[in-house]
């Protein structure tokens, strides 16, 4: 047991009645310096924060470790209750049958209470600030009460889990909101409460999916699915035709399907992955009604935690919508007894996360908190947040992130990355600070059930973060251009729902292409290109605009096909127009033309031009793709042709294409030509994902700063460059002017009037540097 954890374990005995601290009147988000902040009474400030466990042991041991870094704050969380006669893990004490109230209704499971946390946390770091953590989880009782209002799957079976469309359920949860903070607000610490933390139901995300189903076929949503029906068409006449003449009225309207992708291996390798309207309407409908409740559920939760507050000044941020997650299914990742299956619908578009922009106005919305992407967080690793930490940032709302970061302390099979000694917990943590740090959100410290971050060693690394975090709060924060991938986040109403395609195209390109090309990245959502603040980039992505019509061209002739941009199209860009598909509609949107081949297939291209800037310096055996099968397939067939297709039938068709339009990219001419309205190259490929080093190439080609050649996990803002890898050795980071540099890792400055940044590895390691324009002197 380390030091601080015995003074722990003794602070524990002599807990006092809670103690009020001074009151914190206002605590709002606001723009500070490029990037959204908390302000405290009118004051800008970056807190470090930690959210221990709320099993009794661990939360006193590990508050008490960190203590002495003087957290700026700590997210705590509602105990656990015993419930009546019963086992009911998300019990809570607040929330019992239909009844719901701001007052303890059941006996605790042994966690300590709100009171007991904020006592200690004030006695151990007096004038530490409290973010209170809840969820959305119906009770067993409730949903004893009301087994009518719970989902129903395909084969008929009642699910633990309200219906989307269960008004009753929506109406409870936003009960819960209100008492959850009228009962925080009563209490002798409430000043020292300076905002809420709502998990929601499950982070989010809508458990059936999960579990592997689609459809609800409960009262409930066969309500729903009715009355949307008859808004949505407003004639039987159009319900008749938008479902081929199906014998349907609005009295009796098409079935809610049950889910193809479940099907017979052979019949499911049949579904095209691109559909057309017709054969998808259901779906598509299905689709629309699910985000048509989910967003009128999140409004309705975020709408009671404004009224709760009323006049205090505190902010409410939640745990939803993972935009950049699409396409994960996280079954078969975390339970090892489940197969990955062959097909799967992505975990948003079924739980209503579609056309979320539209919610980031919502009263009693501040921001987001999400932890980290699991698959891939270890050494070597990236840290991407699972939520839309760009779209948040850039919407002017709070992004905080969990960094969970399990380690050799408490974790002895080593999951989820965990950090096997202290060198491998530095290497990760720093990355993920200067993550956070370059894109605009801030990261915090978090254990789940035990205590991660049980070390003398890891603390001494904490502790100087810590300090690197409140310093920060004075770094102006600047997006660079780079490159910027685009997510539709509706597109799956074009499709057969199957999010094996986002597997690839989106979630793993972060990974293994875009975050080790030496250029910054950043996921945005397709309404942020509207955006008078959406900041210049060289490249642009769109791995999954699949739909084409006349407002997505004028935003982006007036956004994207100008100044010398470079556009990647991915293999599906513009297939549909929103009723049929084909290759006519990805002509109008890409200005390609495209052979067309109406199958599902694997897709992989072989790289046959080393010339082209896009591919120059590229191993004569690069071959984009993989196994995935989708389809129909588009293949450019003019531009210059840089790769060729390995598909059905050894057609040979090409599979990577160049165009360029007006002037072209920045790189194509002389540097001193300027470019506008018109002047772009577009780039398609047949096959995803895309490597490092044809990202770096497309960065090149449009004119973008590369900061690194190695394929190593850079980071960079206007104000901090890192790198993070896993091979010892030389490195080189190129600025893309004379700074002044300071290493952050270090603690001590660098050099003075320099655009290169050199030192050698012992990996695995990250570095972090601080830069300020040569002679500008400290900001």
């Amino acid at each position: 047991m380390t030091i601080r954890a015995v003074i722990g374990t003794v602070l524990a005995f002599v807990l006092a009645a809670p103690a009020p601290a001074a009151d914190v009147k206002s605590a709002e988000i606001r723009p500070h310096l490029g990037r959204p902040t908390i302000f405290l009474d009118g004051k800008p400030v970056v807190l470090p924060m930690y959210s221990p466990t709320n099993l009794r042991k661990p939360f006193f041991q590990s508050t008490t470790e960190f203590a002495p870094h003087h957290m700026g704050g700590y997210l705590i969380n509602i105990p656990r209750a015993k419930a009546k006669g019963e086992s009911d893990f998300f019990a809570g004490p607040f929330w019992v049958g239909d009844d719901i109230r701001p007052e303890v209704q059941l006996p605790l499971d042994n966690d300590p209470s709100l009171d007991e946390q904020a006592a200690h946390l004030e006695k151990i770091d007096p004038g530490s600030l409290l973010i209170i953590r809840f969820g959305l989880v119906e009770p067993k009782s409730w949903r004893d009460l009301h087994a009518e209002e719970l989902f129903v799957n395909d084969e008929g079976a009642r699910l633990d889990s309200p219906s989307l469309a269960s008004d009753l359920f929506w109406r409870d949860a936003a009960r819960e909101v209100r008492a959850v903070i009228q009962y925080c607000e009563g209490r002798p610490w409430a000043g020292r409460v300076i905002g809420y933390a709502d998990f929601m139901r499950f982070e989010g995300s809508h458990l059936p999916l999960i579990q592997g189903w689609l459809y609800d076929h409960s009262q409930p949503m066969q309500r729903a699915w009715r009355d949307f029906l008859k808004r949505k068409y407003g004639s039987v006449e159009r319900l008749y035709e938008a479902y081929s003449g199906a014998d349907v009225t609005f009295d009796r309207p098409p079935p809610i399907p049950k889910d193809a992708l479940r099907g017979a291996a052979r019949d499911v390798a049949a579904i095209p992955f691109f559909q057309r309207a017709a054969d998808n309407q259901a779906l598509r409908d299905y689709l629309e009604l699910s985000a048509e409740l989910f967003h009128k559920g999140f409004r309705g939760a975020a709408s009671a935690a404004a009224e709760a507050l009323g006049e205090r000044k505190k902010f409410v941020i939640y745990d939803a919508l993972k935009q950049s997650m699409l396409g994960w299914d996280n079954v078969s990742f975390f339970d090892p007894s489940s197969p990955a299956p062959l097909a799967f619908h992505d975990m948003l578009g079924g739980a209503g996360h579609i056309g979320v922009a539209r919610l980031f106005d919502a009263p009693g919305f501040d921001g987001l908190l999400t932890p980290h992407d699991y698959q891939a967080r270890g050494i070597g690793g990236v840290y991407q947040p699972e939520g839309a930490a760009d779209t948040t940032v850039l919407r002017g709302k709070l992004f905080l992130c969990e960094m969970d970061t399990r380690s050799y302390a408490n974790d002895p099979t080593f999951t989820y990355g965990a950090a096997r000694n202290d060198k491998e917990f530095a290497a990760v943590t720093w990355r993920n600070q200067a993550d956070a740090l370059t894109r605009g959100f801030v990261n915090y410290w978090m254990d789940t059930h035990t205590d991660w971050f049980g070390s003398d060693g890891m603390h001494a690394i904490i502790e100087k973060q810590a300090r690197v975090l409140r310093q920060s709060v004075e770094w102006p924060h600047e997006t660079v251009p780079g490159i910027a991938m685009i997510l539709d986040d509706a597109a799956a109403l074009e499709t057969s729902g199957d999010g094996r395609f986002a597997n690839e195209a989106i979630f793993w390109e972060q990974k293994m292409g875009l975050a080790r090309c030496g250029v910054p990245y950043r996921v945005y959502l397709l309404e942020d290109l509207a955006l008078e603040s959406f900041p210049p980039h060289r490249v642009f992505y769109f791995p999954n605009l699949f739909r084409v019509d006349d407002a997505r061209i004028a935003l982006l002739r007036k956004k994207v096909f100008r100044d010398g941009n470079v556009v990647l199209w991915g293999p599906g860009s513009g297939i549909s127009d929103g009723v049929t598909v084909g290759p006519e509609h990805a002509s109008r949107l890409t200005g390609f033309q495209f052979d067309w081949m109406p199958a599902n297939y694997p897709r992989r291209v072989q790289i046959r031009d080393f010339d082209h800037p896009v591919t120059l310096g590229m191993d004569q055996g690069t071959i984009l793709g993989g196994p995935l099968a989708y389809g129909p397939m588009l293949f450019p067939k003019d531009g210059r042709i840089l790769g060729a297709a390995w598909t059905q039938q050894g057609r040979n068709y090409a599979g990577l294409a160049v165009k360029s339009f007006g002037k072209g990219a920045r790189s194509e001419g002389p540097e001193d030509v300027p470019r506008g309205d018109g002047d772009w190259a577009g780039v398609f490929t047949a096959a995803v994902p895309i490597p490092a080093t044809m990202w770096r190439g497309l960065a090149r080609f449009a004119g973008a700063h590369v900061y690194s050649e190695t394929n190593d996990v850079l980071m960079a803002d206007a104000s901090l460059v890192a790198l993070h890898s896993i091979r010892s050795g030389e490195k080189r980071i190129r600025l893309p002017r004379r700074f002044d540099v300071f290493d952050l890792v270090a603690e001590k400055p660098y050099a003075q009037g320099v655009s290169d940044i050199r030192f050698t590895m012992d990996a695995p390691e990250t570095r972090v540097f601080r830069v300020v324009p040569a002679g500008a002197g400290p900001r």
